[in-house]
């Protein structure tokens, strides 16, 4: 199996969270992958990375991606029962359609953070056009959150409700290794690689500091990137794939 991936750095094997989610995933299988970097979704299914191509069949979406590795044998949620099942899916739906946007929210337009990120996820391009590079598509962002709506709010207004999500997360989590025990399930695989990248924003922002405040997550954070994270940078394992995208 092959995993077409954002690329990421010595911090995080990608920036994307639906990338680390299906990374997480694969590791937890026990299957046998390899990385395939890319930046370019023109020719992807959906138009989106992450893509799973396992021989001539492409799965995309991190979602689909658990599916397909489900059917083939893997169990995230053994030992759960159906009502905590039912959970894991709410909190992952929660994290993935709110959480997931302030990340890249404050990657993409806060002005301090942005500046870092840009350099980031633009490194290809020359430094003295990087900025014209990357400004339609920060431009593309900004109309994506605001057609979503969290960009419509105001500061106060967007912490509050995604502090609201900290909370239910630090509820569940409690003095718990996991979110659901003493053993790694699927929702930690969604869910510990978003608040390892809200941790690890580059600058101060309102979203960071909430994250910070709560003693719990950075150990928790730790104890997943010890389980079913892959060891180290995953940048050297596969060169980009521009002709063959994703």
């Amino acid at each position: 199996m092959h995993l077409i991936m954002f690329p990421g750095d010595a911090a995080l094997p990608s920036h994307s969270p639906f990338c680390m989610k299906a990374i997480c995933l694969l590791e937890m299988s026990g299957a046998d992958w390899q990385p395939e970097i890319s930046i370019d979704v023109s020719v992807q299914p959906l138009g989106k990375l992450p893509v799973l191509r396992d021989g001539n069949r492409l799965i995309p979406d991190s979602s689909n991606i658990e599916d397909y590795l489900t059917k083939q044998g893997a169990n995230f949620y053994e030992g759960l029962s159906e009502v905590e099942t039912s959970e894991a899916h709410a909190l992952v739906r929660m994290v993935e359609y709110s959480l997931v946007l302030g990340v890249v929210h404050d990657r993409w337009l806060d002005e301090n953070v942005w500046p870092v990120m840009r350099d980031i996820f633009f490194a290809e391009a020359p430094e003295d056009v990087r900025e014209m590079v990357a400004a339609p598509a920060q431009e593309s962002v900004r109309a994506g959150l605001m057609s979503q709506g969290i960009a419509r709010f105001s500061a106060k207004d967007r912490l509050t409700r995604l502090k609201r999500d900290l909370a239910v997360l630090e509820s569940k989590l409690g003095d718990k290794p996991y979110l659901f025990g003493d053993t790694p399930s699927g929702a930690d695989a969604a869910i510990a690689p978003v608040l390892d990248m809200i941790l690890q924003l580059p600058a101060h922002t309102d979203l960071r500091a909430a994250a910070k405040a709560v003693p719990a997550f950075a150990p928790y954070v730790a104890r997943v990137r010890g389980t079913i994270y892959p060891g180290g940078s995953m940048a050297g394992c596969a060169a980009p794939q521009r002709a063959l995208a994703g």
